[in-house]
């Protein structure tokens, strides 16, 4: 249940020149305002091709609206096909951490002054790694074909290390695989969530000293629980794409707690979740909509809006900007949709931006 979502030059026809400039120039020459005194940051999205993935980077402007800029290798390989995950790409601080799910590794890129910059890249320590989290040093990748998580350490400007004897197997009931979709560290650090879409199942791992311990399942409250953010208590609230609802839970250390079950949003296919203030918002893969809901101060869940906006494409994943003043959804074309998000949890639709093509759901994050 976490780890959570910036352009360049001109317009469209810029981003293939600029695109051609990778090579030899970091990206992200702008990144101090050169192309527009109006950039504030950016948005990041993983291409996840098979022949090599890359980060599309967008700058981020102080309207929210976004502009299409470099793309930067990871050094790694993408699946070419659809990770089926949440946080295949976050960002700590000044890096970026990204899963290459076609060569079983995953790269750091450091946010420069000079454009984003690519650090490491590293074994993930299984098969198929398609979420990652990142808590003071540490971090944790899922790989969901070997049905495990696995630990590596990071330094402050961005090298991997692996964390010896880390890796831990998911729970498992019977034969079915668990088809695993996020890995994330709780707010407080004491635990590592991880939703299962293919037994219905929410492991917790209890985190010491940076070593995940064995994994405790729970029975998720709906089916297919996918992708999960925190609320400002630290409660998990959990997508579920079977009934196209959204759970909520307390998490301390190895007990889980339901508060609210299975919220319907009356679409189809919630899987990607994120959550700003008081309010969670769910991307509905199969109803191409974005549902909104209100958090109660005890964790309590009520749908706001069914439909709180439309996508153009049909959403695969999610990222807020810092502030949480925006709202950025990923395409299945592979464009990014910007929204405005109110003091009131309403939307309002900016603007969808082109950018590098991509294959399926990859990885979506903003600074």
């Amino acid at each position: 249940m976490p780890i959570h979502s910036a352009r360049l030059l001109a317009p469209a026809f810029a981003a293939v020149a600029v695109a051609s400039l990778l090579a030899t120039a970091p990206a992200n020459a702008a990144v101090n305002g050169r192309s527009g005194g109006d950039v504030i940051g950016h948005v990041y999205e993983t291409t996840n091709a098979a022949a090599g993935n890359a980060v599309q980077v967008f700058d981020r402007l102080r309207d929210g609206r976004l502009r299409a800029g470099a793309t930067v290798p990871t050094g790694g390989h993408g699946l070419g096909a659809s990770l089926a995950s949440q946080y295949g790409l976050v960002r700590d601080g000044n890096l970026l951490f990204a899963v290459n799910g076609g060569d079983d590794t995953v790269s750091t890129l450091a946010i420069t002054d000079r454009g984003l910059v690519r650090r490491d890249v590293a074994s993930s320590g299984g098969d198929l790694p398609v979420s990652v989290t990142v808590r003071h040093g540490i971090v944790y990748v899922l790989n969901q074909n070997s049905e495990t998580i696995s630990g590596l350490r990071v330094s402050h400007d961005g090298h991997l290390q692996p964390l010896p004897h880390s890796t831990k197997a998911l729970s498992k009931s019977g034969a079915t695989p668990t088809a695993a979709a996020q890995v994330s560290f709780t707010p407080d650090g004491r635990s590592l969530v991880v939703t299962h879409k293919g037994d219905q199942t929410i492991d917790t791992f209890a985190v010491r000293n940076g070593y995940a311990g064995t994994a405790t399942p729970h029975h998720s409250a709906g089916v297919t629980p996918y992708g999960f953010d925190f609320d400002r208590r630290g409660d998990a609230i959990v997508s579920e794409a079977g009934p196209s609802a959204v759970s909520s839970y307390s998490v301390h250390g190895n007990r889980v707690r339901t508060i609210s079950a299975s919220v319907s949003d009356q679409q189809a296919a919630a899987c990607w979740l994120v959550v700003t203030r008081d309010y969670a918002f769910t991307v509905n893969a199969a109803s191409a909509s974005i549902s909104s809901y209100r958090i109660s101060s005890d964790g309590r869940l009520k749908l706001i809006a069914s439909v709180a906006a439309s996508t153009s494409a049909g959403g695969s994943d999610a990222a807020l900007s810092p502030d949480g003043k925006f709202l950025y959804v990923r395409l299945s074309n592979g464009s990014v949709a910007s929204y405005a998000v109110h003091h009131d949890g309403t939307l309002t639709k900016q603007q969808d931006v082109a950018g590098a093509a991509t294959a399926g759901t990859s990885g979506l994050a903003a600074n």
